[in-house]
């Protein structure tokens, strides 16, 4: 994720949307706060999925110190409309679903770490192929048996 999120830097990238969920989210925002440190043009904004996020990290018992950290930290947080309601999976789909379709609509590449079997993730991936984004698709996969250099991991790319 580090390495992609240089190469992204190194092609000029320099806002950054981040979708402020526990794990792949946090650390790449994580990553973009300390590189901010060093570069002040870098921008990191987070898109928050409903004013009530934080019940959904609650819910879910992740770390609350990581949802506090992101949103203290980002240059900006935008908040989408709508509410989580704890036991509503299509209503919660729904939201998450928009805060994926709006970082692709508010960018021009995507930095994904998925698989392409059924989630929220393969979905943005897809959306953003639609909306010809550029994109670097890295592949999740919690067998690796081994740390390949960046260079090998089965990577998707288009015009990223």
């Amino acid at each position: 994720l580090y390495y992609w999120i240089e190469e992204a830097l190194s092609k000029g990238y320099l806002l950054f949307l981040d979708g402020m969920a526990d794990g792949i989210d946090y650390f790449a925002a994580s990553y973009l706060f300390q590189k901010r440190a060093e570069r002040p043009d870098i921008k990191v904004v987070g898109i928050q999925p409903c004013a009530n996020y934080s019940e959904f990290f609650y819910d879910r018992h992740y770390d609350m110190q990581h949802l506090r950290t992101m949103q203290q930290n980002f240059d900006a947080v935008i908040c989408l409309e709508g509410a989580y309601q704890s036991g509503l999976t299509k209503n919660n789909d729904i939201l998450f679903g928009t805060r994926n379709r709006y970082l692709v609509d508010h960018a021009e590449a995507l930095i994904a770490v998925c698989t392409m079997h059924r989630s929220g993730s393969k979905q943005t991936v897809l959306y953003a192929k639609k909306k010809k984004r550029a994109i670097c698709r890295i592949e999740a996969n919690p067998n690796l048996l081994y740390t390949p250099t960046p260079e090998q991991w089965p990577i998707e790319k288009i015009n990223f």
